[in-house]
């Protein structure tokens, strides 16, 4: 007979082990670091991905700026920002306690980490997959989503939520009690905080919750989906009215969504599709064990399995095609599938631990059946998985990125300790310097790429692109290339107007297939969607206005210092802007206006 301590110690373990296995898993940059830069440190942790943003965003924050305005422009860095993430001030207190950053962003990923752990072993547990299931479970998700979980303020902080929001709405499946419901309620009304794709979905699951209950006529689901509802809404509704409130009192507001990829469109992204129709080929599954078992028909804990996962299934589905309602496309298809994706992982698993515990009530041509489809969806997810971990793995990092990134270190260490407030610096747009500025120093840049995600006139953009490429005096056709209409151009007009109009094409191919005189048309490139006059204007003004005002427009945005990169900007002459050198080393001068 076992003693109560060694039921508890039993009980413990798996979750112990969960913990450490994550644990080391998350101590891997760490791994990566040692092993491809050893004494080539200078204290920078490099980028594993597009992180940079996120990463510039908590220092600003950390710097004293609480609005999390833009982290890159001085005239804005305490303006309302363009989109809330909650994320960015939580994983800003470790900095303002006082941790260094690369402490902070190594404790917040190790945070974070363990709390997606527990979240989902909460969840498979809930739903009675066996203890050490749930282990195996949890830790392929991990990985499926460590290239996300990686990158601060974002999918960090959401992902804990994603997976109590569902352990949540399953316990109030289950019952519906006050506790439950407000549980529900509390979670949901914490996810307008922290991403907007996850708190529509949630409206959306919530919404096909009190439908179903209406359905069948049942008044205490159906009481609990409305007061769950109710109080989500009246926790986040400051959110809401900040939405509102900034898209009417701010003038460049739509601009600015325009820039992070809005596109007025009705057709959803193929996404929906790639990603989300596997949602359908798990729902068909269910469908097919509860019509052709009878033993499951009458099986209550099979049928909320079925509502569970129909209910946040299709609310996943559902807003990934949302603007096939609403007319507006932000990017929504590449976004939920980063939330598709680990649930499809989740119901797989979940599934198949149900079907495998029952598997005597079903006739061999159905366990056959259901065992390819288990093993098809595990595949999908391991599909997903193997591209997002092993690109952090030493064998497969960017060595040469990394070496770089360690050289910006002597330069901004000197600029930071000299200047004691922050200043504006001119660096090279093309480089990645100009992005770690905010990132690495307390200092803003004249000019750099990410600044185009945050609240900012279009006309301010163009023009401060402008100033920065005033060495590379850049012409129509420079203007017109790929790499340059990266730096200066929203998401929108560089992907996403483009990408629709052949999607259109796409759709009247297929279905006029049978009509080879039908003329569906040419997908239009980006450039000549823009038209020539927008690049003709753009030349223009650089050669007219700012090429022979560089001055002015460098006293405009407070452009105190210049950094040269002596391989790359070989055409860089501060001397002739009565710019004074006043540091040096292998890689880098820097000047004072």
């Amino acid at each position: 007979m076992h003693s109560s301590s060694d039921t508890i110690y039993s009980i413990k373990r798996p979750t112990l082990v969960l913990l450490a296995i994550v644990l080391t898993l998350s101590l891997l940059p760490v791994l990566d670091v040692y092993l491809i830069l050893r004494d080539s440190w200078q204290g920078i942790l490099p980028s594993f991905s597009d992180d940079t943003l996120y990463r510039a965003r908590i220092q600003n924050v950390a710097e004293g700026h609480l609005t999390g305005g833009n982290p890159y422009l001085l005239e804005h860095v305490d303006d309302p920002p363009l989109v809330i993430f909650g994320g960015v001030w939580i994983n800003a207190i470790p900095q303002l306690l006082g941790l260094p950053e690369n402490v902070a962003l190594l404790f917040n990923f190790i945070l974070w980490s363990l709390l997606f752990a527990l979240s989902l072993q909460y969840l498979f547990r809930a739903v009675a997959v066996p203890e050490w299931m749930s282990v195996v479970g949890t830790v392929l998700v991990y990985l499926q989503s460590y290239q996300h979980v990686i990158r601060p303020a974002n999918l960090q902080t959401v992902y804990p939520f994603f997976f109590l929001l569902y352990y949540a709405l399953w316990n109030v499946l289950c019952q519906q009690s006050r506790k439950n419901v407000l549980f529900l309620g509390i979670i949901f009304g914490t996810t307008f905080y922290l991403y907007s794709y996850l708190w529509q979905t949630a409206i959306i699951t919530l919404t096909l919750l009190f439908l179903y209950a209406l359905m069948r006529k049942n008044w205490p689901l159906l009481r609990a989906a409305l007061w769950a509802t109710g109080v989500g809404v009246v926790i986040g509704l400051p959110m809401l009215l900040y939405a509102l409130w900034l898209s009417y009192s701010s003038p460049y507001f739509w601009e600015s969504v325009y820039r992070l990829g809005l596109v007025n469109t009705h057709l959803p992204m193929a996404e929906v599709m790639y990603s989300g129709a596997w949602i359908g080929v798990v729902l068909v599954l269910l469908a097919v064990l509860y019509w052709r078992v009878q033993l499951f028909r009458e099986d209550r804990s099979f049928a909320r399995l079925i509502l569970f996962f129909t209910v946040s299934g299709l609310g996943l589905w559902t807003m990934q095609g949302s603007n096939l309602v609403t007319g507006k496309l932000l990017e929504t298809g590449e976004h939920l599938s980063l939330l598709i994706q680990p649930w499809l992982f989740f119901a797989t698993i979940s599934i198949g631990v149900f079907v495998w515990g029952r598997r005597t009530q079903i006739s061999k041509e159905l366990r056959v059946c259901s065992a390819v489809m288990i093993v098809l969806l595990l595949g999908v997810s391991g599909y997903y998985a193997y591209p997002r971990f092993s690109r952090f793995l030493p064998a497969n990092v960017d060595r040469g990125a990394w070496h770089t990134q360690q050289l910006y270190a002597k330069p901004l260490t000197w600029l930071d300790e000299t200047e004691k407030n922050p200043v504006v610096v001119w660096s090279n747009p093309h480089n990645y310097l100009a992005a770690m500025v905010p990132t690495l120093t307390k200092h803003f840049s004249l000019y750099a790429q990410p600044a185009t995600f945050e609240l900012v006139s279009e006309a301010e953009i163009r023009e401060r692109y402008l100033v920065s490429e005033y060495y590379d005096n850049p012409t129509l056709a420079d203007l017109k290339s790929e790499e340059e209409m990266e730096l200066y151009l929203g998401r929108r007009d560089l992907f996403h107007r483009s990408a629709t109009i052949a999607r259109k094409i796409k759709i009247c191919r297929v279905v006029f297939f049978w009509d080879t005189s039908k003329n569906c048309g040419v997908a239009p490139t980006s450039v000549e969607l823009l038209g020539d006059k927008f690049f003709i204007d753009l030349e223009r003004t650089f050669v007219n206005d700012i090429k022979p005002n560089i001055k002015a427009y460098l006293a405009k945005y407070h452009v105190s210092y210049i950094v040269k990169d002596k391989l790359l900007d070989t055409n860089y002459q501060p001397e002739l802007l009565q710019a004074v050198r006043v540091y040096n080393d292998d890689h880098y001068e820097i000047y004072k206006l």
